[in-house]
């Protein structure tokens, strides 16, 4: 049975709001998604979930290590049975100088990256230069050909 969480996922020692995101669990498979677009896909052994504070929960996909806040973190503890961290002191110590958050793109370039490589499409590798530039070249010396013909003429 598929059970789909709402939250925010952060990377690593970020701080903010982070990206809004979807994790859908079953028993062989966790999916990541932020609105239309899927981060990606994780069989069971490549995936680890760990309580860390506040409510929060490291979800190692694939190797690599994000951060999720999920929008009910006790129904997210019970569904994938791990428990709640406990508080620390308990009390949540807000940073003291208010850090940027990373733009939603960076965000997810960052993560896209790693699954395929990021190309633009409208990069041709100059070969539209190359062919503007042999093209100007050309009609100049047919236009001096024209002109030294005329004159011959």
């Amino acid at each position: 049975m598929t059970k789909t969480f709402t939250g925010d996922v952060l990377l690593p020692g970020d701080v903010g709001s982070g990206l809004a995101a979807t994790l859908s669990l079953d028993p062989e498979w966790v999916t990541l998604t932020s609105g239309d677009n899927q981060l990606g896909s994780w069989p069971r052994a490549e995936y680890a979930i760990a309580p860390e504070k506040n409510g929060s929960f490291n979800l190692t996909l694939g190797g690599e290590t994000v951060l999720f806040r999920p929008d009910s973190p006790s129904e997210f503890s019970s569904v994938s049975a791990v428990p709640l961290a406990a508080a620390l002191g308990g009390s949540f110590d807000e940073p003291s100088a208010p850090t940027p958050t990373p733009n939603e793109d960076d965000f997810l370039d960052s993560v896209v990256a790693d699954v395929r490589p990021m190309r633009n499409p409208l990069d041709d590798g100059g070969i539209s230069r190359t062919f503007v530039a042999v093209m100007v070249i050309v009609t100049i010396v047919l236009s001096v050909a024209a002109v030294v013909t005329a004159s011959l003429v």
